[in-house]
């Protein structure tokens, strides 16, 4: 017996499913008019709004970010032996295309393509940071990991407009890294620009001082006065000088107790304690206070003479280096005005609205069937006034 009852109550489940399945396309062919109707008007519709939509247009330029070489000099600065880790804090730096593209979306080259083409004016806006927040909805920069270049696009109204601003930001891009060091040769040459600036000003207050102290002493200094002293403390203060630029770059990257820190600081003790025994030991070899002190401001300035020669050598090697790169950036594809727009998508603005008019209408048809059966039963009664209580 109770297996007869459940078998029963499952056919009357079935029973009850396929009459609801029934009902339903009952319901969907009673309305079907509206259905059409409905789905028809926002399918009409859709096409109104998107022929009254502006079009948009999509400029696309394509750069090749600047490429890192190998440096030339290498040899060079190896056979200047400690000098050449002069250089070494500057080498072999990468730099990846997500460098170059936050240059482009910085807040200094958009600022000048704002004040380039009055943007501010064009999209009336009030503030300049509305205005970057604008023109960064408007670009798209992509850079591709697998060919190195970077993509540029901007849409707007314009499509002349639009080509103008797409190759503008590889303009702008240009003018920004021709005032920064990215390059290996960049960074070298910008390195000794900024020694060789130094060691001209410690050279001028040095040829000053060896004037004045000369004049006190009443010395007739020559070529020959302490020559050995001023090749030797000059080839030290190079090695001197060399490695503190060593350690001033392992510094940023290093705690105080990395071992090539470590190294590099008692080598410069004892090479800074050589020198003075050096300077000393040479002076001691003149006269009177005034002889010496006139001895050691003629050392201190072919000190800087010579340190001056070897920076500017350095100078130039970086600056040929520079030259040999080429082109900082090299335009693959320069943007130029589309023929075809690439918004609005009129085609994929209308099918989504037909599907969308034609699921409401349906939703709408089972809401309002549904309701009606509520309200031809006792039951169904009072679940509507229980329904228009809670909601009034």
């Amino acid at each position: 017996m109770p297996n007869n009852q459940s078998l029963n109550d499952h056919q009357s489940s079935s029973d009850e499913d396929e009459i609801s399945l029934i009902d339903l396309l009952i319901t969907l062919g009673n309305e079907k008019k509206f259905i059409l109707s409905f789905t028809l008007v926002v399918t009409l519709v859709a096409v109104i709004v998107s022929l009254l939509l502006t079009p948009i247009y999509t400029a696309k330029a394509v750069m090749m970010p600047p490429q890192q070489q190998q440096s030339s000099a290498a040899s060079a600065l190896a056979s200047l032996g400690a000098l050449a880790g002069i250089a070494g804090g500057v080498a072999g730096v990468k730099s990846p295309d997500e460098m170059y593209v936050a240059f482009m979306s910085s807040d200094h080259l958009q600022n000048n393509l704002i004040e380039r083409f009055r943007l501010k004016e064009r999209y009336e806006t009030k503030t300049l940071i509305d205005t970057r927040t604008k023109l960064k909805s408007l670009a798209k920069i992509t850079p591709d990991k697998k060919s190195g270049l970077i993509t540029i696009e901007f849409d707007d109204e314009d499509p002349l407009f639009a080509a103008q601003v797409a190759n503008a930001y590889i303009e702008e891009l240009g003018h920004m890294l021709d005032q920064l060091a990215v390059t290996d040769a960049q960074q070298r040459r910008v390195f000794f620009e900024g020694q060789i600036k130094k060691v001209q000003d410690n050279l001028s207050s040095a040829e000053i001082a060896f004037r004045q102290a000369k004049e006190k002493s009443g010395l007739q200094v020559t070529s020959v006065i302490a020559e050995t002293g001023v090749r030797a403390s000059a080839e030290l203060r190079g090695q001197i000088a060399a490695k503190e630029v060593q350690l001033q770059s392992l510094t940023r990257f290093a705690t105080p107790q990395n071992q090539d820190i470590q190294r590099i600081t008692s080598e410069l003790f004892a090479e800074r304690a050589q020198l003075q025994k050096l300077e000393q030991g040479s002076g001691q070899a003149v006269g009177n206070i005034l002889q010496l002190e006139a001895v050691k401001a003629y050392r201190d300035m072919k000190v800087q003479e010579s340190m001056l020669e070897v920076l500017i050598k350095q100078f130039e090697l970086a600056r040929i280096d520079e030259a040999k790169e080429g082109p900082l950036i090299q335009v693959v594809d320069a943007a130029t005005p589309p023929e075809r727009r690439s918004k609005p998508k009129r085609t994929l603005i209308v099918l989504i609205s037909s599907f969308a008019g034609l699921f409401l209408s349906i939703l709408f048809t089972f809401i309002r069937a549904s309701l009606s059966n509520l309200s031809q039963t006792p039951e169904g009664q009072y679940q509507m006034m229980l329904l228009k209580k809670s909601w009034s």
